[in-house]
């Protein structure tokens, strides 16, 4: 019953009764007292009918891993799982979009660091996911709420072996709380390694690393400065190596310019390596000449600076 109903009715009630003790014959009382008793009891009924479902609501929260395959759990009672290992290490995954995601998520210590998982309501991916994540304890999480029921119910319905919590009220109601979140850390600037001098014509190897503050997988966008197009490669896992070929058809000197770009758009700095070619076509004598200067540059500095136009 409507809260404000239930106090005016109680306040009709309460007059009522006085006035009849008051003013009230007997013909009075026995006309209006059996119809106080009914609203008496109708009051009653309502009261107890709340009662009961406030009881049925809270056991319905209390026992929903039995009944769903899931546990419902507050933004307080997450907050400390994902902070306290001692209760083990339950990994909060984030199922909303990329753009949400990058804006802000939720920040917790490692190792229970947040992952994100875009679209596993839809079921993309779910394979994967449950070999992933299987035999864990996840805490999934959305906005609010409704994209979590989903995503909670598709794993139920597959059999996931995990322990799965729904965080009620999502991140909405994290932030409410003041619960810490963060966006999206650009990837660091990338290191490059591989031969600074060469010949034009012949094909050379370079090696690039970097590592995500946030883990995420990583490609790289790749700038020879010759007349070759650009190069965007990937996807790479944060910290794996990746190797690059690349030709040049001239003589000059050259700057390969990398940087890293996560899979949620965020750009390191340009990570350059100077790269000289000399001439083609060297001569015998010539060979035999840069050889003389490999032997001695040691002895004489300024030899090797003569070498690198041999």
């Amino acid at each position: 019953m409507n809260n404000h109903l239930y106090k005016a009715l109680s306040k009709l009630l309460y007059n009522a009764i006085i006035i009849i003790i008051n003013i009230g014959g007997y013909k009075m009382r026995k006309k209006i007292i059996p119809t106080i008793i009914g609203l008496l009891l109708m009051m009653t009924t309502f009261a107890v009918a709340e009662a009961d479902i406030s009881i049925l609501s809270e056991e319905h929260l209390n026992n929903s891993t039995s009944n769903n395959g899931y546990t419902n759990i507050t933004i307080e009672q997450a907050y400390i799982l994902l902070t306290n290992t001692s209760n083990g290490i339950q990994i909060p995954i984030d199922i909303r979009t990329n753009s949400e995601w990058a804006v802000a998520h939720i920040d917790t210590p490692a190792p229970e660091n947040p992952q994100h998982w875009p679209y596993l309501q839809d079921g993309v991916n779910l394979t994967e996911f449950m070999e992933q994540y299987r035999g864990k304890e996840i805490v999934l999480y959305c906005k609010a709420g409704s994209r979590t029921l989903k995503a909670a119910n598709l794993l139920v319905a597959n059999n996931f072996d995990g322990v799965i919590y729904f965080m009620l009220g999502g991140i909405d109601a994290w932030t409410l709380a003041g619960y810490p979140t963060k966006a999206n850390t650009p990837p660091n600037t990338p290191m490059i390694t591989g031969d600074t001098k060469g010949k034009p014509g012949e094909e050379y190897h370079y090696t690039v690393t970097v590592t995500d503050v946030d883990s995420d997988d990583i490609y790289y966008y790749v700038n020879w400065s010759d007349n070759t197009t650009n190069q965007l490669v990937g996807p790479y896992h944060s910290g794996e190596e990746a190797t690059l070929n690349h030709t040049w058809s001239e003589k000059g000197t050259y700057t390969l310019k990398i940087k890293a770009r996560d899979i949620y758009g965020s750009e390191s700095d340009y990570a350059t390596l100077e790269i000289k070619m000399p001439k083609t076509g060297t001569t015998i004598f010539h060979q035999l000449l840069l050889r003389f200067f490999e032997k001695i540059h040691f002895l004489f500095p300024f030899f090797r600076e003569i070498s690198t136009f041999i």
